[in-house]
C-alpha cells in the first residue's frame, strides 16, 4: 500500500474512489461529507481494514468525535506515529463542529499544509464552503467525497447487488417490493436483507414471498404508513396500523413526536401554498415525497392542521401525566385529528 501525494482536484467520484482503494493507493488527508451515512461508514472501514490489522486497531486507529475533543488534541493525535505499522488512521466525526474559532482554523491549515505521510485523517463533516482557505487547502492535499443517497429508481438495482455479498440473489419483484417498503436507506436494507438471507436459510434466492414475509409486517405498521393514512384521511387504515404499532411495543410518545413534525409540515404547505417543487425545496425531499405532502396537505384546512398540533400537544401531555391508557389516548387522538371532534 502506498501513500499518495494528492493531486489537485475539487471532488472524487465513488468510483473514482473505488479505483484508488483497489490499487493500494491512500492519501494522508480524506473529506467525506453527503447525505448516505451508511456509505461513509463502509468505505471509512474499508479504509481502515485496508491499513491496519485487527490485532493492533487499538494502538492504530482512533475514532473521534469533534463535540469531544478540540483541534490542539485532533492535531496531536494526527501526529502521532504509528505502533508496529505504516500507518495510524484518524476519524473525525462531525468536523465541522471544531472549525469554530479562527485560531482553530490557522491550526488546522498548518497541517493540512504538511500532514504526517503515516497517519490516515478521515474528516466527516457538512458540505465545504470551497470560497474558504481552508477548502482550496484541502482541495489541494486532500481526496474530498460527496456520498448521495440513492434515488428511489436506483434502489432495486442496489439490492440486487448487496445481496450478492451474503452469496444470495433477488429477483427483481421482490427487490422492487423491498425499496417499496423501505425507500432507500441503504442500512436498513442490509439490515433486512442479513434477517431474509437468514429465513431463507439454505435456499438461494429471495423472492416476494420472502420479502413479504420478513419485511411487509413491521413496513406495512409503521408510523410512516401510520402518518401517511392519517394525510390521507383513512381512519380505519389508520386506527388499524396504530393498533399494530401499539401491540408491537412501539412508544406512544415517539409516534406522537413524528405526528408532530408532520402536521408542522403540512401547516408549512398549506399556509404558505407551496407547490410539489417548493416542498421539494424548503425540506429537500425528493418528488415522491414532495408530491405525498402536497396532496395530503391538500386534505386539511389550515384551521385544521392548527387544532391537530394542539390535541398532540394535549395527547402527549396525558401521557406523560395521567393514568390513561395510551391506547385510549391515540385511538381518541386519531378521532379528533380525523373527524374534527376534540374529544382529548
Amino acid at each position: 500500500m502506498t501513500i499518495m501525494a494528492k493531486q489537485e482536484k475539487e471532488t472524487y467520484t465513488l468510483h473514482e474512489l473505488d479505483e484508488l482503494i483497489n490499487q493500494g493507493k491512500f492519501y494522508p488527508l480524506y473529506y467525506f461529507y453527503g447525505d448516505n451515512d451508511y456509505l461513509i461508514d463502509e468505505y471509512t472501514k474499508t479504509i481502515i481494514d485496508k491499513n491496519v490489522e485487527e490485532s493492533i486497531k487499538s494502538f492504530n486507529v482512533d475514532i473521534l468525535d469533534a463535540n469531544n475533543i478540540k483541534m490542539g488534541e485532533l492535531i496531536s493525535i494526527a501526529s502521532a506515529y504509528p505502533m508496529n505499522n505504516e500507518k495510524r488512521v484518524v476519524v473525525v466525526r462531525q468536523f465541522k463542529k471544531l472549525l469554530s474559532s479562527e485560531d482553530n482554523n490557522e491550526l488546522f491549515l498548518r497541517y493540512v499544509k504538511n500532514p504526517l505521510d503515516s497517519t490516515i485523517l478521515i474528516l466527516i463533516g457538512e458540505k465545504l464552503d470551497m470560497r474558504t482557505t481552508l477548502a482550496q487547502q484541502l482541495k489541494k492535499n486532500c481526496v474530498i467525497v460527496e456520498f448521495k443517497a440513492l434515488y428511489d429508481n436506483q434502489v432495486p438495482d442496489w439490492i440486487k447487488k448487496q445481496v450478492k455479498y451474503f452469496n444470495k440473489t433477488i429477483t427483481d419483484s421482490a427487490a422492487r417490493l423491498m425499496a417499496d417498503y423501505i425507500g432507500n436507506s441503504m442500512r436498513e436494507i442490509n439490515a433486512e436483507l442479513e434477517k431474509l438471507c437468514l429465513f431463507i436459510n439454505d435456499k438461494h434466492t429471495i423472492d416476494v414471498d420472502d420479502v413479504v414475509a420478513v419485511v411487509g409486517m413491521s413496513k406495512s405498521y409503521n408510523v410512516f404508513a401510520l402518518q401517511k393514512a392519517i394525510g390521507e384521511r383513512r381512519i380505519s387504515d389508520a386506527l388499524f396500523i396504530l393498533e399494530n404499532m401499539l401491540n408491537r411495543g412501539e412508544s406512544a410518545i415517539g409516534i406522537i413526536a413524528i405526528l408532530t413534525k408532520y402536521f408542522h409540515k403540512l401547516w408549512t404547505i398549506r399556509s404558505a401554498n407551496l407547490t410539489s417543487a417548493g416542498i421539494m425545496k424548503v425540506f429537500k425531499m425528493q418528488q415522491f415525497a414532495a408530491d405525498e405532502y402536497e396532496r395530503c396537505a391538500r386534505n386539511f384546512s389550515v384551521a385544521e392542521i392548527e387544532t391537530a398540533v394542539l390535541q398532540l400537544m394535549k395527547a402527549d401531555e396525558n401521557l406523560k401525566t395521567s393514568n390513561i391508557d395510551e391506547k385510549l389516548v391515540m385511538t381518541l387522538l386519531i378521532y379528533s385529528i380525523l373527524e374534527g371532534k376534540v374529544v382529548l
